[in-house]
């Protein structure tokens, strides 16, 4: 019986009499060449403001360095989606990579903070491409009746990066040195490079996108069809709005978690350390069941249901005072994240043309972060004027909006029946 699509409310959809394997082997060294890329990340992120005091920065000079570092991926994200929809996702991933080893070697070398500067825009570059490449190869590679419990296992390939290398780069850092630290990064990202330079040498059947170079044409071309999409008020519209409340209501009080945890609650920098890992563990375990969900229920649900989750972590947090009362919210915040991840991801593949999916997971990426950039100042002012609790309240009660557009059908314009995002964008 031929693949058909369903709504998002229509649970799973079905497939063809002989069933491939859920992670193919060309999907499985994909998988962990990513692994490598995110190793490499998690292994340096949280230690670059202390390997900046080293080099002679103060506080201001901190903030100007990632304050320009936040400038460099909104230029370049959905321009590295367009090179991944062009050149093809792992020639994309290839030169992302690459990137990245020339990224910690600049680190690493750096004989002061603002030599450094040039790492954050090379690292841009690599995620630009990376980034984009990694959703839109994953949804190339998957059918319908799939893609959430894809996504969700690549989720947690992702994430236990994220659980094991960063307690290994303060390590290194700590014995050795950071220079060290950035070295070990460096290997690390070359092995990811190693395998995207012989995944394209040898790759199997073409599968993606048309790989017919670079134009200035063709970039128009994407342009265009990724704001037809963007504003034609169907699924990537939804989308938009629906995680940019949600998002935007979150980053009032994400980033003064651990400034709360410490001032207020007064737990220790281990402590804050073990509940960042708790917080990926939830993530790792959450991440297939979620897809699992997705696959047979609908990404909507998984939507409300992330949301909500989410949103009853903030409260946990702001009734808090021991730290197993943190340890919960962390835990339901990993798993409402988790939640979220692979309904997203695969709405956008359902929704989205193959040749410009890469540029559209950029185009959400940007948006959502350009968008959402002032919130973290926002919150800082708020806890200033109103106490330490209320930029989590406010999240609490701005999330909330977030669950009316989750829930909400869409219309089309002909007035025909209410029906699901990803079926209206179909027809």
């Amino acid at each position: 019986m031929p693949h058909q699509i369903d709504s998002i409310e229509g649970g799973s959809t079905m497939t063809d009499e002989t069933k491939k394997p859920l992670i193919t082997r060309q999907l499985a060294i994909f998988l962990s060449a990513m692994f490598f890329v995110e190793a490499s990340r998690s292994m340096t992120t949280v230690q670059v403001p202390i390997y900046l005091r080293e080099l002679g920065a103060d506080i201001r000079q901190i903030g100007f360095f990632f304050t320009i570092s936040l400038i460099f991926p909104f230029l370049l994200r959905i321009f590295g989606g367009w090179v991944s929809d062009t050149i093809g996702r792992l020639r994309a991933m290839q030169i992302g990579s690459i990137t990245g080893v020339l990224t910690y070697v600049i680190f690493a070398l750096s004989p002061s903070w603002q030599v450094a500067l040039l790492a954050p825009a090379l690292l841009a570059v690599g995620t630009a491409l990376t980034i984009p490449s990694y959703y839109a190869y994953i949804a190339d590679h998957t059918t319908e009746d799939t893609r959430g419990r894809v996504f969700g296992l690549a989720e947690t390939t992702r994430t236990l990066a994220w659980i094991f290398s960063p307690p290994l780069g303060g390590l290194l850092g700590q014995n050795l040195g950071y220079r060290w630290m950035f070295a070990a990064a460096t290997l690390v990202a070359a092995v990811a490079a190693i395998i995207f330079v012989v995944m394209t040498r040898v790759r199997p059947t073409p599968h993606g996108p048309q790989e017919d170079g670079v134009d200035l044409a063709s970039l128009r071309d994407s342009l265009r069809q990724m704001v037809v999409l963007a504003i034609s008020g169907g699924l990537i519209t939804w989308i938009l709005i629906t995680d940019g409340a949600r998002d935007s209501a979150l980053k009032i009080s994400f980033d003064l978690m651990p400034v709360y945890l410490t001032d207020i609650a007064a737990l220790t920098k281990r402590d804050i350390g073990l509940l960042d890992g708790i917080f990926g563990i939830a993530w790792v375990v959450t991440s297939y069941p979620a897809g699992w969900l997705v696959d047979k229920t609908s990404e909507r649900l998984n939507i409300v249901l992330g949301i909500a989750v989410q949103l009853l972590s903030m409260l946990i947090f702001v009734a808090s005072s021991s730290f197993w009362g943190f340890a919960l919210s962390w835990i339901l915040l990993g798993i409402g994240g988790a939640t979220l991840e692979p309904a997203y991801s695969s709405l956008i593949a359902k929704g989205v043309p193959q040749k410009v999916r890469g540029i559209m997971y950029g185009l959400i990426a940007t948006s959502l972060g350009l968008f959402t950039l002032p919130f973290p100042w926002i919150g800082g002012q708020l806890w200033e004027w109103l106490g330490p609790k209320a930029p989590f309240l406010i999240t609490i009660a701005l999330g909330s909006l977030a669950l009316v557009p989750a829930w909400t059908k869409l219309v089309l314009p002909s007035g025909e029946e209410e029906v699901e995002p990803a079926a209206a964008n179909s027809r």
